[in-house]
């Protein structure tokens, strides 16, 4: 009879020593797919900063080029209408930064309920930019072709509501984009956070 219990001790030890090492090593493949979840999140995110440091390197000269261009076409344009212009497509990347800005620590804190936070704050912003800086590129867009001579302003606003009304499609892609990143990447903490609790 005491063999029999002692083989069950023995055997009931095993067992929990066994469990133990199941659960340490489920732990571990957590914490290892946690991380790899916060990875691929602040993957998804790369995208929008690759794109603001292009907007900065290359759509803001490309942009200033063709005002210059413009300039030596029609010397009637007024320099301080260029530079209106070329100053806010600056401030715009510049907000770009402050608002689209998630530090590599948001995505490796133990709280990532306030990185999903700030991500819907972000989305509120990109919408507050595009409300404020449409009215305000319109009327400097009126300034700049206001000062075109006769002869060409006919062709220069035509191409200027065509342009704008592509640029403006493609703006807007832009930012559905992002908000739908945005939307996923908050679905995924959430559901992170859900499975966690």
């Amino acid at each position: 009879m005491e063999n029999i219990n002692e083989h069950n001790m023995n055997e009931l030890e095993a067992m929990r020593s066994q469990m133990q090492l199941l659960k340490q090593k489920l732990d571990n493949q957590e914490i290892v797919n946690d991380q790899l979840l916060r990875n691929a999140m602040k993957g998804k995110m790369s995208w929008i900063n690759k794109y603001i440091w292009f907007e900065l390197l290359v759509l803001l000269p490309v942009c200033a080029l063709n005002f210059v261009g413009l300039k030596m076409m029609d010397d009637g344009l007024s320099w301080w209408a260029i530079s209106a212009i070329l100053l806010l497509v600056f401030v715009e990347i510049m907000l770009d930064f402050y608002i689209n800005h998630v530090s590599a620590n948001d995505w490796q804190s133990e709280n990532l309920l306030q990185t999903a936070d700030k991500l819907v704050r972000m989305k509120q912003l990109r919408w507050w930019q595009l409300i404020v800086s449409l009215p305000v590129a319109f009327a400097l867009f009126w300034w700049l072709f206001s000062g075109f001579s006769e002869s060409i302003r006919f062709a220069v606003t035509i191409g200027g509501i065509v342009g704008g009304v592509i640029g403006l499609a493609v703006g807007i892609g832009i930012l559905l984009k992002m908000q739908r990143t945005n939307d996923e990447l908050i679905r995924q903490i959430r559901e992170m956070k859900n499975i966690n609790e």
